[in-house]
């Protein structure tokens, strides 16, 4: 080949490239980590939280009473089949864990619960701007519930407004109902 075709093949293919960077800056995929703090209980523990206010202290003995909640975690991956919908994976955990105290710091019973949820994601954009997201969300599928025993329990989390703001690495906040949480989350995310 020689020298003249080199370069005219050099200059097409520079030419050509921001139409091909065009098409390979399209963000298909989104990974999202969240969490749900408190005042934000996961539906699914409030027979927990009922059997724990119930186990209850003796105070006149010098029981006292525990209970932790860990905020509910979750990653999700979206697959964007255009800018309105996208469908993904969501995996997540939650739990309990708390107990009654005698006088001198020994436990009289605990309480140790570990939900696991996984569900597949519905997504539909009510607003896709460069820099923000307005959409929502529903999510459906199962927990894996770990106590004593193994239990599978379904599940169903409806968001019905998120806010997601920045560009490929983004910020999050969701309102949200569900078996998960009820309540805010927030979290980060990032698309590629």
């Amino acid at each position: 080949m020689d020298m003249k075709k080199s370069l005219a093949i050099i200059l097409l293919l520079a030419l050509s490239l921001p139409a091909f960077s065009q098409t390979q800056n399209e963000q298909k995929w989104t990974v999202r980590a969240s969490a749900a703090y408190y005042p934000s209980v996961p539906l699914v523990l409030l027979p927990f939280i009922g059997i724990g206010v119930g186990l209850g202290a003796d105070k006149d003995a010098g029981e006292t009473s525990k209970l932790v909640f860990p905020p509910y975690a979750s990653i999700e991956a979206l697959y964007s089949f255009n800018e309105r919908w996208s469908v993904g994976l969501d995996a997540g955990y939650c739990g309990i864990a708390g107990g009654v105290y005698n006088a001198d710091g020994t436990i009289k019973s605990k309480i140790n619960l570990t939900i696991l949820p996984i569900g597949i994601v519905g997504r539909c954009n009510y607003l896709n701007r460069p820099v923000v997201k307005l959409y929502g969300s529903l999510e459906a599928g199962a927990m894996l519930v770990l106590q004593d025993d193994f239990q599978v329990v379904p599940e169903v989390q409806l968001n019905p407004i998120g806010i997601e703001f920045g560009r490929r690495f983004f910020g999050l906040l969701e309102a949200g109902f569900g078996f998960n949480y009820a309540g805010l989350r927030a979290g980060v995310g990032y698309r590629f």
